[in-house]
């Protein structure tokens, strides 16, 4: 879940960091100062989504997953830029609520075994 949301939330940075985009996806707050610095923060979070499958104990399967759900965040970003922007809003507001809580569950697990 962290993955996920991490994954969503890169894709989402490099979209709204292409000058084309940016009024869209960022609304009110598009502003050229943080437009510039989005792409990359975007591949920051996509390696720290990598990093993140990577360190399950099941990464070999995270991994796949990973890859598989690269496509499909992206597909969600591309089309909710063509269709409505807002949506895509609302989820890397999503995005940001999965990661939060897939982390709050992972550290949890980890107090649970110590």
């Amino acid at each position: 879940m962290i993955a996920a949301g991490l994954l969503y939330l890169g894709l989402f940075a490099l979209a709204a960091g292409m000058s084309r985009h940016a009024p869209a996806l960022l609304g009110r707050w598009h502003a050229p100062r943080r437009v510039d610095r989005l792409p990359r923060a975007g591949w920051v979070l996509i390696a720290l989504s990598l990093v993140a499958a990577l360190l399950t104990p099941d990464w070999s399967r995270a991994l796949v997953t990973w890859f598989g759900l690269a496509p499909l965040a992206a597909g969600i970003v591309l089309l909710s830029l063509a269709f409505a922007p807002r949506l895509a809003r609302v989820s890397a507001v999503l995005a940001i609520g999965m990661a939060i809580v897939g982390l709050a569950f992972a550290l949890a697990g980890a107090g649970a075994a110590a």
